[in-house]
């Protein structure tokens, strides 16, 4: 999937099951489940300069070759089945999210005086391309891939189109680590919805009206690594972290409650537990 805020923020905890899962695909493994729990400390909201820590949980399922991941706020089936020995696969998955971003009071005072946003059902598919044997093994990993969502609960209006590049390698069978590479472009709805100043939310909070627009939002960097407590990756406990820094754009970045009240850096952490069966 694509790193969406919302998914970013509720689910990078299961980024110890996204690793070992994705190692384990490499070795075309059979029927596998993965559950796992975690926390994560990340921004208020997207742009905010106001950290918080939360619980996240998140679930990996390969069923006859298709891979089910449920991870946080989102759900997803690949539809196009993985063979033994493949060394390509061809990813089409659709998906649906639920984005959480600013449904909460934010804890800046000038911020909690703006009008909160209505949680938004997001739906749309993930096509892309993973390729195992790359570099180091043939169990190494590079996946690119491009996701399209669009609110469909009639909140923002709008769609996020998300291209990513990720690449994951084992260092042994019990230590996976991995980077990725994204961004994020959004539509005009969306920008205003999310980083936007309405009149009556300047009345409110003091903040200068504005008026964003569609474009590139943001991009992020991410490294993960995932490690096993027992002999390997394929069956028991594994622990994982994650650390991403994303950087906003344009008038994401010119925002009022970013420019004004927030950074247009944002940092993410997140350490889970996983199980395997």
């Amino acid at each position: 999937m694509g790193n969406s805020w919302a998914f970013v923020r509720l689910a990078i905890a299961g980024c110890a099951l996204t690793a070992a899962g994705t190692a384990r695909a490499s070795e075309h493994a059979d029927n596998r489940f993965t559950v796992g729990v975690g926390g994560i400390v990340a921004p208020d909201y997207e742009g905010s300069n106001d950290y918080v820590i939360r619980p996240a949980l998140g679930a990996l399922a390969r069923i006859h070759g298709h891979n089910i991941a449920f991870k946080g706020t989102s759900l997803s089936i690949d539809l196009v089945p993985e063979y033994r020995d493949q060394k390509f696969k061809i990813v089409v998955a659709p998906f649906a999210n639920l984005n959480f971003d600013r449904s909460d009071k934010p804890r800046d005072p000038v911020v909690g005086l703006v009008r909160k946003r209505k949680v938004a059902l997001e739906a749309g598919a993930t096509v892309g391309l993973t390729w195992n044997g790359v570099v180091t093994s043939k169990y190494d990993t590079l996946t690119i891939q491009v996701s399209a969502s669009h609110d469909v609960g009639n909140v923002s209006k709008s769609f996020i189109i998300t291209p990513t590049a990720q690449y994951l390698t084992p260092l042994s069978e019990k230590t996976v680590v991995g980077m990725s590479l994204s961004a994020d472009v959004v539509g005009g709805r969306y920008a205003r919805y999310y980083f936007g100043v309405g009149p009556n939310a300047s009345a409110a909070s003091g903040l200068a009206q504005f008026r964003p627009s569609g474009g590139l939002k943001s991009a992020t960097a991410g490294l993960m690594g995932a490690h096993a407590l027992g002999h390997d990756l394929n069956h028991g406990f594994a622990l994982g972290a994650l650390f991403s820094y994303e950087r906003l754009f344009g008038d994401f970045a010119r925002s009022p409650l970013v420019a004004t009240r927030g950074s247009r850096s944002q940092l993410v952490g997140s350490i889970g537990l996983g199980y395997t069966f």
